[in-house]
């Protein structure tokens, strides 16, 4: 089977719930063609380059599946019919794939992603608990406390 990467812009006058009915759609056109939905991501509403068929912002969704060429057709003239969607784009990434092995990686992909920014907040809070223990004197325990004068500063003793 192939793995084929599709991402398709719709118009972001539509609710929520019909963003979800649309991608739904296609999802259950990969699974009745006899593909394997590997991921789905919804990047949201963004800013056109330019201008199309009137709409200057798109909302943005991406289809990562494993199946036959002909499911892909069938996703794309889909796409074509649809009035919702404003533009779409297919990519064969891998002529040869598993999608036991392409979820694997994207799990340990993500997993990744989440170690990194886990380790990136915690350093985070390290530099600002250290820049709030410079800035604040009283986070810091006095020098004076428990020493014992040098012999020099004693007081004289009168005569």
């Amino acid at each position: 089977m192939r793995r084929y990467e599709t991402i398709f812009i719709l118009r972001p006058d539509q609710g929520e719930t019909q963003i979800k009915e649309t991608t739904k759609r296609f999802e259950g056109i990969i699974a009745s063609g006899g593909g394997e939905l590997i991921e789905t991501e919804e990047w949201g509403a963004r800013e056109l380059a330019y201008a199309i068929k009137a709409e200057r912002r798109g909302f943005y969704v991406r289809l990562d599946y494993v199946a036959e060429g002909p499911v892909m057709s069938e996703v794309e003239r889909n796409l074509k019919l649809s009035d919702r969607v404003l533009r779409y784009l297919s990519v064969l990434i891998d002529p040869d794939a598993d999608a036991a092995k392409a979820r694997e990686e994207i799990e340990s992909r993500n997993r990744r992603a989440a170690e990194a920014r886990a380790a990136a907040e915690a350093r985070a809070q390290a530099a600002a608990a250290a820049t709030a223990t410079a800035e604040d004197p009283a986070l810091e325990p006095p020098e004076d406390m428990g020493a014992e004068p040098a012999p020099g500063d004693r007081g004289r003793e009168s005569s």
